[in-house]
């Protein structure tokens, strides 16, 4: 998603050695207003309000990257909120997940079969490179989803609470993505329906390889329905890990521009003159932040880069493709295909990208220094002119 600073220190950090405990960024979605025990008071009647966690404010989305093995969680029920005490057992989840992962790396490495010694400069040569490209791609998004909900860092962040501000949003937010995200891949698979089962085979070589291609058969209408399926959830790792990923970023977006517009207004209320206190204060909020950024890097810093090279290499060979060789393309469900396929791989590259600099503009370090610079600096130099004004 992006690299946090590396002037950016986490304070309050304990590490235990000893205990090998792993490591879980603190909560900071929630606003956590300290008070004095003696302004607090307690009715046993009332009972608390819970807050929305991330992985409720996302369900939408996730119920739908766990039809596809995309996400899951091992914990245990009663596990607690300490990793360490997760259940370390195989649940159906991880099974289903781990077997979504090798069928998809082991169609990528069959559609390495697709080339031939026949194959020459043109469409059909730019189309298998496009689908060799894409299913690495999607093979690596799925692989790294699936690492990062095994190891629990993925449900580290899920977990975390949501202010009150962002929880409503936050819903309404992922079912329109999750809408989105369906009607995406259900357009994706018409146009693989055309072209496996109304084209005549004209697909067949490029999709069913190494059949068609080095081994030819008959009546290829089994393996056609079989390559459906693992063309369905290709579609599904390549749209919901672009929705996902950007959802987060602009979670973690919501959350620097309130700390930022907080310490906007604490500004103007008092002055441009604010405690040591709440300048630490902000400084750990923006610091909390940053830290559960750089986690959720580490987690998905893999399918971001393969997501961007890769779309852009679909990019620039469907460009080339369809600028030179659109005379070749006679068929109008071909043209709408790869038009199609030009947008989707120049909105994933935009969703890429997009979440990336939009985060990292706020968690870089020239957005930190022009918090601490208008909060400590500014009032340093409105006394110096008083000073100077006096004399």
């Amino acid at each position: 998603m992006t690299v946090v600073s590396p002037y950016i220190v986490p304070l309050g950090t304990i590490i235990d050695v000893e205990d090998q405990k792993t490591w879980e960024p603190v909560s900071l979605f929630a606003t956590n207003d300290e008070k004095k025990l003696e302004d607090i008071a307690v009715d046993d009647e009332i009972a608390p309000k819970r807050r929305m966690t991330i992985a409720e404010g996302l369900r939408p989305l996730l119920a739908s990257m766990r039809l596809f093995g995309l996400y899951f969680n091992r914990r245990s029920e009663d596990a607690g909120d300490d990793l360490n005490t997760k259940s370390q057992k195989w649940n159906a989840s991880a099974i289903y997940g781990a077997t979504v992962v090798i069928l998809l790396w082991m169609n990528a490495v069959r559609m390495l079969s697709g080339f031939t010694q026949r194959d020459t400069f043109g469409v059909l040569l730019f189309g298998k490179l496009i689908i060799v490209i894409w299913t690495i791609q999607c093979a690596v998004s799925q692989t790294v989803f699936y690492a990062a909900c095994f190891t629990g860092r993925l449900a580290v962040v899920f977990r975390q609470p949501l202010d009150d501000s962002c929880a409503g949003h936050a819903r309404k937010f992922s079912t329109f993505k999750a809408v989105v995200s369906w009607s995406i891949i259900m357009l994706g698979s018409a146009f693989f329906t055309y072209g496996l089962f109304f084209s005549d085979g004209a697909k067949d070589s490029m999709f069913l390889a190494p059949l068609q291609s080095h081994i030819v058969i008959s009546n290829p209408l089994i393996p056609r329905v079989i390559v459906y399926f693992f063309l369905f959830y290709l579609l599904s790792a390549y749209t919901f890990s672009h929705t996902i990923t950007f959802v987060l970023a602009m979670l973690f977006s919501h959350q620097f521009k309130k700390v930022n517009k907080e310490l906007g207004s604490c500004l103007d209320n008092q002055q441009r003159q604010v405690s040591d206190l709440d300048i630490e204060t902000f400084r750990q909020k923006h610091q909390e932040i940053s830290m559960n950024v750089s986690h959720v890097d580490d987690c998905l810093m893999f399918s971001n880069a393969s997501a961007f090279c890769c779309q852009l290499s679909c990019v620039i060979i469907s460009l080339y493709m369809l600028i030179f060789y659109h005379s070749y393309i006679t068929d109008l469900v071909f043209v709408s295909g790869y038009t199609f396929w030009l947008i989707l791989s120049l909105l994933g590259l935009t969703l890429t990208a997009a979440g990336g600099i939009t985060v990292h503009h706020h968690v870089s370090l020239f957005t930190v220094s022009l918090i601490y610079r208008s909060v400590i600096y500014r009032p340093k130099l409105s006394k110096l002119k008083s000073r100077s004004s006096s004399s």
